[in-house]
């Protein structure tokens, strides 16, 4: 469970980027996080993330408080996908993978489980045929996936992912969309940020409108994906045809 309450976050001494945030999420949801540039979407996950100095008390892990928790233990509790990453070393893929298991098996000294475990991520995101490949070698879009696989490897109870479609191909987001429905089925909590209200819809679960640093709405996202909520919150011009690609009705 992961809990927000009156969440306030600041940057030094600028005005609050995110303004007294609560929401929750429970094992096995699918919280969509939507909102314009700058609105506080990633913000949110590095406060999550403890990244980010909080106020005590106003983001709490399964009934712990966060500035409690010791960072290892975190990593046991919450797995990340960045937006984007660039690599330095030419780790194989594999290996780059295996890292999600430092925090099950210190010192770098994998057992064969843990491999097991970092090819099962790979075969979930469709790139097992790459796991000697150098992530060097690797697309925008590879790289992406081959991040989101090092996550599930880390076998967390929460997921945190930062817009994760990014860089994918049109196939591959919805292949990952699916993946990430799977695997709530299967008890982690996840909390996503996307640009893409269709994508939210696709997806399903509930959505959570920021903008300017206050949450707007929080619901089912059949309830609070609508034409007007979007066109609002986006600021769109009128001639943009939201409704018709939001429901896949569109004949473009």
């Amino acid at each position: 469970m992961i809990e927000v309450r009156n969440l306030t976050v600041s940057y030094h001494r600028a005005p609050p980027v995110l303004k007294n945030i609560s929401l929750r999420v429970g094992r096995g949801e699918v919280v969509n996080v939507l909102g314009p540039n700058g609105c506080g979407k990633t913000t949110l996950l590095r406060a999550l993330l403890g990244l980010l100095p909080a106020p005590p008390g106003s983001i709490v892990l399964d009934g712990c408080p966060l500035e409690k928790i010791r960072r290892r233990n975190l990593a046991r509790s919450l797995a990340y996908v960045p937006q984007q990453h660039t690599g330095v070393f030419g780790f194989q893929v594999l290996d780059v993978v295996l890292m999600g298991r430092t925090v099950r098996s210190p010192w770098l000294r994998f057992s064969a489980r843990d491999r097991e475990w970092a090819m099962d991520a790979l075969e979930k995101v469709r790139l097992a045929h790459l796991a000697d490949r150098s992530y060097l070698e690797l697309s925008g879009g590879q790289r992406q996936m081959v991040l989101i696989a090092r996550a599930l490897a880390q076998d967390c109870a929460a997921l945190v992912m930062d817009e994760p479609v990014t860089g994918l191909d049109y196939g591959n987001q919805f292949h990952l969309l699916d993946l990430i429905g799977e695997l709530a089925c299967s008890g982690p909590a996840i909390l996503l940020t996307t640009h893409h209200p269709e994508q939210a819809v696709y997806l399903g679960g509930r959505a959570v409108l920021l903008k300017n640093g206050i949450l707007v709405a929080d619901g089912p996202v059949a309830s609070v994906i609508t034409e007007e909520q979007v066109r609002k919150l986006y600021e769109l011009p009128p001639k943009a045809e939201v409704w018709m690609r939001l429901t896949g009705t569109s004949t473009a």
